[in-house]
């Protein structure tokens, strides 16, 4: 007998939409989120190849139509102008030159809208790229069309804004009586936080901040957005520029992140105690209308900001030892990597010199997914495990958090749950959430640098993984790395290690190989695959994009079948299909992608 079963889709569920799978089995249930994110985008690579290798015509053509169907329910959307010939090899700056080319082809394409004196429709000034030929600018919907026909223009996408991803904890990762590892502390680092602004004057990051900056938006009038620099500009490097911003809610959230990272008092330390840090401010304040703050004002940052954040943090790279770019921040569900995000070529810029880009995974619960920017390949995602027992968010130490997005794909793990740490006004908080993970990374790449300067990106993250302690997912069975830093510092500085190795990682199952789908209706069809030997059960997803960016229905359980029936769907509409195998201790990757046109 046949069981139909509903499967919860962000805050909707599938059967409100009239889709149903028939399993020949009960299958399990979905996480809540704990801490739900904002939306995500695709962006394509500014470099050599614009168009993702896997994306179709027509995939890119829908992206194009929703894109324009946002515009068209608002009066101005924020986008993103990327340009014809606007990239730069990944090891090497812009030239003087390079950027004049492209003032002078932003000067075209804006002229061609009829706008003038470098400002957009709603009369703010576009905001300038210093590494990426492009801009970013709000848009009408026939500004938008207007832009995509431009010969000037390789694409246009929307500028996400993304909200902070929201507990002591150095024990746990190896730190001795005098909170270093191994004699390391960060002496000599920096540790870049692009978050909403650093409380310098606190007593745990005094003398800390070597360098600020500030890069936020301002909306029209009417939209209640507001800049967050001092004085509402729209950037600034000038000393007190990357202080706590000032709204009415989330602007505590940086200098708690910076007081993980690298504080330093006789009652709390950080990570890397002896680091200094380069405070930017990336955020952005939005009234309570605004649909991503849930009725009361929010702080929200721009994906052009932060591309702003991370191409100051370039710019700082000859003047100061930088060992780590902090983003605890992030938005979206992404089942794979996402490198045509917009961060990915600022991004490849800071690994090419040696700067890791550190940024949380987010705080959805997702078993199978993480959030953008942190599934860009290049950056080192980040997961939150527990260093304390709490509830149901914690059920024992070192278990993956509850509310954590973990993925195979996911960099590392550390703790982020019931951590204590400095917020602005001389005060203590203790949170949780991947927000508090990342700077733990952060941190522990300042002290791997102190160990060893010449270390690359590569080495430092391998460093990490091997000597990470393996800890599971109850939701996944995935094995994860969570950070033993004492372990990775004997290792990287040639001592050895006192620790043990970590367990042998389980044996991978072999990905499923799907059928060709069968049943198939204007409204269903039915897909099967091979028995993977070792296996006790099978996730599938459905999408109706073959990046599963467009995902319909995400890590549904079909327990031991290996059959499904799916209904409820649109008539002469390609779906994709993917499924994983899975047992107590590994899942497989997924199978390769089928796709089903449902009939006419």
């Amino acid at each position: 007998m046949t069981h139909n079963i509903s499967w919860k889709l962000g805050p909707v569920l599938i059967a409100a939409l009239g889709i149903v799978l028939a399993f020949s089995v009960h299958a399990g249930s979905s996480e809540d989120a704990l801490d739900p994110l904002s939306r995500a985008i695709e962006w394509e690579d500014a470099f050599e190849s614009w168009i993702p290798s896997g994306e179709t015509a027509a995939e890119r053509s829908a992206q194009r139509d929703a894109l324009m169907n946002r515009a068209m329910a608002s009066s101005t959307l924020p986008v993103i102008v990327i340009l014809k010939n606007g990239g730069v090899a990944t090891g090497a700056a812009a030239s003087a030159e390079t950027r004049s080319r492209w003032a002078g082809q932003r000067k075209q394409v804006l002229g061609g809208l009829g706008l003038r004196y470098g400002r957009d429709r709603v009369g703010v000034p576009v905001k300038t790229f210093e590494q990426i030929g492009g801009f970013a600018m709000s848009a009408d919907a026939i500004d938008i069309l207007d832009l995509l026909a431009d010969p000037n223009v390789l694409d246009v996408v929307e500028d996400v804004a993304y909200p902070p991803a929201l507990l002591q904890s150095t024990p746990l990762i190896g730190a001795n009586g005098s909170s270093d590892f191994g004699g390391y502390t960060g002496q000599g680092q920096v540790i870049a936080v692009l978050d909403t602004g650093v409380d310098k004057a606190h007593p745990l990051l005094s003398g800390k901040v070597v360098s600020e900056a500030c890069y936020s938006t301002n909306g029209s009038t009417r939209s209640g957005i507001r800049s967050l620099c001092p004085s509402r500009v729209t950037a600034s490097t000038a000393t007190g520029s990357g202080v706590p911003c000032t709204w009415e809610s989330g602007c505590s959230h940086g200098t708690h992140v910076a007081g993980i990272a690298a504080g330093n008092n006789s009652s709390y330390r950080g990570v890397a105690k002896d680091a200094r840090l380069i405070a930017i401010q990336v955020f952005t304040g939005f009234p309570g209308s605004y649909s991503a703050c849930g009725g009361s004002p929010c702080v929200l940052a721009y994906t052009s900001d932060i591309i702003k954040g991370l191409e100051r943090v370039y710019a700082l790279r000859s003047s100061f030892s930088i060992a780590s770019a902090n983003l605890s921040l992030g938005g979206g569900r992404y089942t794979g990597t996402c490198d045509g995000d917009a961060t990915k070529p600022s991004i490849d810029k800071l690994r090419a010199v040696g700067i890791a880009t550190i940024i949380a995974s987010g705080n959805s619960a997702y078993t199978n997914a993480i959030g953008a920017p942190a599934c860009v390949s290049t950056a080192v995602s980040v997961g939150a495990s527990c260093d304390a027992v709490s509830g149901s968010t914690c059920s024992a130490v070192d278990a993956v958090a509850s509310y954590s997005n973990i993925a195979q794909f996911i960099s590392l793990i550390a703790p982020g749950s019931l951590i204590t740490s400095s917020v602005p006004s001389s005060g203590y908080a203790t949170w949780h959430g991947t927000s508090m993970a990342t700077p733990h990374v952060a941190g522990a790449w300042a002290v791997l640098k102190e160990a060893k300067p010449t270390a690359g990106v590569d080495e430092v993250l391998g460093v990490l993984r091997t000597t990470g302690k393996t800890v599971y997912d109850s939701g996944s069975s995935v094995p994860l790395p969570r950070i033993q830093l004492a372990a990775a510092v004997a290792q990287l500085s040639g001592g050895g290690g006192s620790e043990p190795p970590p367990p042998p990682t389980p044996a991978v199952l072999d990905a499923p190989t799907l059928n060709a789908a069968t049943n198939i209706t204007r409204t269903s069809f039915r897909i099967s695959w091979a028995q993977v030997t070792g296996a006790t059960g099978y996730r599938l997803d459905l999408a109706t994009d073959s990046s599963f960016s467009r995902i319909l229905i995400n890590n549904a359980d079909a327990g031991g079948a290996t059959a499904v029936g799916i209904s409820g769907l649109r008539r002469n509409t390609i779906y994709y299909v993917r499924v994983r195998a899975y047992n107590q201790e590994s899942v497989s990757q997924n199978s390769a992608t089928r796709s089903v046109k449902t009939s006419r």
